[in-house]
């Protein structure tokens, strides 16, 4: 597997911003809440993405021995980077390599003790690296369930309060010329997207 399939595929939207939405007439920030929040109605899209390369984004910034893993040792031989550093704490690669680098609920721009367990769950390209911080989208859910536990809710609905709906455009706020791995493989969107999580069919 390249390392554009295997690291980078979805670092797509990692960079995506909390959104300001307007909800009962104020501007609200959305903040980062996890992936164990979103596991609880989708866990089988969590589950297929715990699966690919996105889910262990982090362990691709680390030193990479070509005893160990010889194609990601070539990767980045080829990328102009140096196989035997450590990237876990250049801003430059948490930025994508993250989610929610420096935001409120997203991964600390400095891991201490006190933030180490934030620092854990948010070290990897998950969902709300792609689809927006889910903090008023998750609120706004829950509450319309404690009306109607059968409630649905249309992806238009929930951009409203802030839910992304990945595009090509997004994606390249990670996959662009900043990206060291971006010469070695062409990012394709559609193809990118077969390889993040399971899509509903509905």
């Amino acid at each position: 597997m390249r390392i554009g399939t295997k690291v980078a595929i979805g670092l797509a939207a990692a960079a995506v911003i909390a959104l300001a939405v307007t909800t009962t007439g104020a501007e609200e920030k959305a903040t980062y809440v996890g992936d164990k929040k979103c596991m609880k109605c989708h866990s089988k899209q969590v589950l297929s993405w715990k699966k690919t390369g996105l889910a262990k984004a982090m362990d691709s910034l680390e030193p990479t021995a070509e005893a160990d893993d010889k194609e990601l040792f070539e990767a980045k031989k080829k990328s102009g980077l140096d196989p035997a550093k450590d990237y876990t704490t250049d801003a430059a690669c948490l930025k994508c390599h993250t989610t929610g680098y420096g935001q409120e609920g997203g991964y600390p721009e400095k891991v201490t003790d006190d933030n180490s367990k934030l620092a854990k769950a948010m070290g990897a390209i998950s969902c709300e690296a792609c689809h927006g911080p889910g903090s008023l989208y998750l609120k706004y859910k829950t509450d319309k369930r404690k009306e109607d536990k059968a409630a649905t809710f249309t992806v238009e609905e929930l951009k409203k309060y802030g839910l992304v709906e990945p595009t090509e455009t997004s994606c390249k706020t990670c996959h662009n010329e900043d990206n060291p791995t971006n010469a070695l493989e062409e990012f394709k969107f559609e193809e990118a997207k077969k390889g993040v999580h399971d899509h509903p069919t509905k």
